[in-house]
């Protein structure tokens, strides 16, 4: 038995392709914690390969998982990653800015300004695949932005936004006008009523990825931002969208892409079509950029034919990186047409499970 036939095994069960070195990175995971939602964190690979490597490791008595759900290398599993020189992850990020580079105490006040004004946001939903990020997360995006100079004085597009960041931006008094296109109706609506008591210039419809961008927003704005679903079908909408509604060469993109949903070959695939069919250059990517808060449906969402995963993660371990990219010409040759497509579900998606074959 060796590390190969992990790999193919994990390859069978999921469809998703998996290398010796992506079982590696697992095992090292797992040499540093026993906490299945850490160890997806810190593998860096899709949910449902890190699930099926954790089970083939189980199968053959490398590890044990315990009553809360822990998993406990044997000493069969510590001699194999011995064997194998598989050595536990290190992590060496910086606690203050949590690896972003990007944190300063003068954006202190404005999180806490955000806080105060969010207390009573909508609950995240399974319905549109809803997940909101941290607040440290939502003001460093923020001072990003404004740091590459496509915030202050701008008008900025908001793609979906139950990160609340058209608000967060209207707070720091920078863009000139921001616009947010959103399809869940609570989130129209509260961030409508938060614009009017705060006199924020910020203005919320409800908008369907899928449908045609509306054309009063066509070549309007300066930057766009999104947190799009990750199948490629929904990435080639959102880029779509954004892009469509920007002025032209020069304009910017802000999206965030995770490694939990989506493989290094679907990041090669959709890096291609970045390139070729929108012709924009990749400026950024930050690594684990976004930190997102738990969400109360997680562990109704996922599968649980496997009790190391159906267990309360510890921390705020989704993550996903954080993608600049920049016009370098206009955006004629994008078609602004309904585009229907699977939004949310393909096999790397964390809501998909064996009986969706």
């Amino acid at each position: 038995m060796d590390v190969q036939q992990i790999a193919k095994q994990v390859y069978q069960k999921t469809q998703v392709e998996t290398s010796v070195r992506d079982v590696e990175k697992v095992m090292s995971g797992l040499a540093r914690t026993s906490h299945f939602w850490e160890i997806v964190c810190t593998s860096q690979k899709p949910f449902n390969v890190v699930a099926e490597i954790v089970e083939a490791m189980r199968s053959r008595g490398l590890v044990n998982i315990d009553e809360q759900g822990d998993i406990i290398l044997t000493p069969e599993g510590k001699k194999f990653l011995s064997d194998n020189k598989i050595f536990a992850q290190k992590d060496y990020t910086c606690p203050t800015c949590e690896g972003r580079g990007i944190w300063r105490e003068t954006l202190s006040e404005l999180a806490k300004k955000f806080d105060e004004v969010t207390v009573d946001r909508p609950k995240a939903i399974l319905d549109y695949d809803q997940g909101y990020v941290t607040t440290q997360t939502v003001v460093s995006r923020i001072a990003l932005i404004a740091e590459r100079g496509d915030l202050e004085g701008k008008k900025l597009l908001v793609l979906g936004d139950d990160d609340l960041l058209s608000i967060a931006a209207a707070l720091s008094g920078l863009p000139e006008e921001v616009v947010v296109l959103e399809i869940d109706d609570r989130l129209v609506e509260y961030i409508n009523k938060k614009a009017r008591e705060l006199g924020l210039p910020v203005k919320a419809e409800k908008y369907d990825f899928r449908d045609k961008l509306p054309e009063q927003y066509v070549g309007r704005f300066d930057t766009f931002n999104t947190d799009p679903p990750e199948t490629l079908e929904a990435l080639d909408v959102c880029m779509t969208r954004g892009l469509t509604g920007l002025r032209g060469e020069g304009c910017a993109g802000y999206f965030g892409l995770t490694r939990t949903e989506s493989s290094l070959k679907k990041w090669n695939l959709f890096q291609q079509l970045l390139v070729s069919k929108f012709n924009v250059a990749i400026t950024d990517i930050v690594h684990e950029f976004n930190h997102y808060v738990n969400w109360d449906y997680l562990l109704g969402s996922i599968r649980d034919d496997y009790t190391f995963v159906q267990v309360k993660p510890r921390l705020n371990w989704y993550r996903s990186s954080m993608y600049r990219i920049e016009l370098l010409g206009g955006t004629e040759k994008l078609e602004n047409k309904p585009m229907p497509c699977e939004l949310y579900i393909d096999e790397e998606a964390l809501i998909y499970k064996p009986e969706n074959k």
